[in-house]
């Protein structure tokens, strides 16, 4: 896979990217905490998690709109500005003021809802459709990677310097993840195209109805993003917040609890990179869908497996099957996207993410207070099923088969797609 210069150049890009993304919520989150006012930290956290969440779709569509690479670039250059003058702010008045905080936190979290989306429609453009899940294999390994690398490099930071230190560390690594962002070539030709409207461009909210319209009236797709949506609905519901309950039942302490997080963590990684390992197979749709049911029996195992190292190791199972599944059926979503509307389309998926997610804690809550928790697992579980039985009931998920190429462009006209 990475014998592929242009995506090498995106996963060294991306990943500096993501470490940086970890570095700021460490530093924003202790420079929140020293307000001394719970009140002023969740408003401050709220903040920045608030703007992305709610402006990510239309981040696709403006995405989708100037193009992903140029989108990415632009989002990303005002991010490293903005970590730049936030450290220099922070020297100037030795203490951020709350308005600081929560200015920065709201301008990084509407960045964030363009630069992500973009970002994540990039892969397309640099390998073949067949190579696509074992591209999101590794970029799966990089999101957990930076995850596991930028945190406690957060927290260095910030104990050595404050967050005026983190800050201008984040500038820097933004910078140099621009750097990289900047040489791309876009080697592979871009499929048909959103059908010019005769009336002129649409504004961005007609726009994202089109994509939304695209994707519920493309056979593949719509089924597809469902079992991806229920996939981080009932997986982040019982492993944050379900584990989290079953420690406190069992007596579990923080360690405990940490293991089996962990668990599902180093599982989830062993799974991408399995999917990088292995060829893609001859129908990846179902494929995927395969690795979705053997997660659900590992989620409704989990509350029934006595003890915690058995816990832990169910945990990793169900990563182990969630990192193969993720890779494969998003490389199914990107392989059968027009790219005219992969920013959108990738929107949605993390959209599911970050929109959603939050819900189904709320519910999950829910069931285990009118029910019990092992319910609330089990329920998750039926509801993973029940998204892959729809799914395979669909013809087109069914037969559809990834191409192992498509044209290349001329080397004459390779330049175009290089950013000016």
């Amino acid at each position: 896979m990475l014998r592929s210069p242009g995506f090498g150049r995106y996963l060294t890009g991306f990943g500096m990217s993501l470490v940086g993304d970890q570095i700021w919520f460490i530093a924003l989150g202790w420079a929140a905490a020293r307000m001394g006012d719970p009140r002023q930290t969740a408003l401050i956290m709220t903040a920045a998690s608030v703007p992305r969440a709610v402006l990510i779709l239309l981040g696709g569509t403006v995405a989708d709109r100037y193009g992903p690479l140029r989108v990415t670039l632009a989002s990303q250059t005002l991010r490293a500005t903005l970590m730049l003058t936030f450290a220099v702010a922070v020297v100037t008045t030795s203490t951020p003021h709350l308005w600081l905080l929560i200015g920065v936190a709201l301008l990084f979290g509407a960045l964030d809802a363009a630069h992500m989306p973009a970002a994540a429609a990039l892969p397309p453009s640099l390998l073949q459709p067949h190579q696509l899940p074992a591209g999101q294999g590794l970029v799966q390994t990089l999101e957990r990677t930076a995850t596991v690398l930028g945190a406690p490099l957060g927290g260095i930071l910030v104990a050595t310097g404050g967050p005026g230190l983190a800050a201008a560390a984040n500038a820097a690594l933004f910078t140099a993840a621009l750097l990289s962002l900047r040489s791309l070539r876009f080697p592979v030709r871009p499929q048909a195209g959103e059908p010019v409207n005769p009336h002129g461009p649409e504004n961005l909210f007609a726009s994202l109805w089109t994509g939304l319209r695209y994707v519920a009236t493309t056979p593949v797709l719509g089924p597809i993003l469902l079992v991806v949506t229920t996939l981080n609905l009932v997986v982040a519901a019982p492993l944050n917040v379900g584990v989290a309950l079953l420690a406190g039942n069992r007596g579990w302490n923080a360690t405990g609890f940490s293991l089996v997080i962990s668990g599902f963590g180093i599982g989830a990684v062993a799974g991408a990179l399995l999917q990088v390992a292995l060829p893609s197979p001859r129908k990846p749709a179902v494929a995927g869908l395969r690795w979705v049911a053997a997660g659900a029996a590992c989620i409704a195992l989990l509350p029934f497996v006595p003890g915690l190292p058995l816990t832990a190791v169910t945990a990793a199972a169900l990563g182990f099957t969630a990192g193969p599944a993720s890779a494969l059926l998003l490389g199914v979503v990107q392989a059968n996207t027009d790219h005219a509307y992969l920013g959108r389309v990738m929107a949605l998926v993390s959209f599911s993410a970050l929109g959603l997610v939050p819900v189904s804690y709320t519910v999950f809550g829910v069931m285990v207070e009118h029910f019990d928790l092992q319910a609330a697992f089990g329920a998750c579980a039926i509801a993973e099923v029940v998204a892959v039985g729809a799914a395979l009931c669909t013809r087109s998920i069914r037969t559809t088969t990834t191409p192992r190429t498509v044209p290349r462009k001329d080397p004459a006209t390779a330049d175009r797609d290089r950013p000016a």
